[in-house]
């Protein structure tokens, strides 16, 4: 259990400063009048909170890793959403970077 949340944690702190930077970009491009999404990720996917940034789909992941920990107990489901968000994160995010690049 130790293990797995010590992994669960590492992708956490790998996806903040992204999420971080990707964020202040997303706001840049705003202020220039692009940017205008409603959402990084639609209604049908792992997540339940709705955001034009990164940060409160992280703050989500990490609120259900934090319960993980507390209750010391996990069932499938609750790890397998927890995978899916880190997963659509990291694609996202390098996406995103990788998006820019080509601008």
């Amino acid at each position: 259990m130790d293990t797995l949340l010590t992994q669960l944690d590492e992708n956490l702190k790998e996806l903040y400063r992204k999420a971080l930077d990707a964020d202040a970009t997303l706001e840049q491009l705003q202020q220039q009048g692009q940017a205008k999404h409603q959402a990084i990720f639609g209604k049908d996917v792992a997540f339940q909170v709705q955001s034009n940034r990164f940060m409160p789909y992280l703050s989500e992941t990490a609120e259900q890793i934090a319960a993980i920990r507390q209750s010391q107990q996990f069932n499938t489901a609750t790890l397998q959403r927890v995978v899916t968000q880190l997963k659509l994160l990291h694609v996202t995010l390098a996406e995103f970077r990788d998006a820019l690049k080509d601008q």
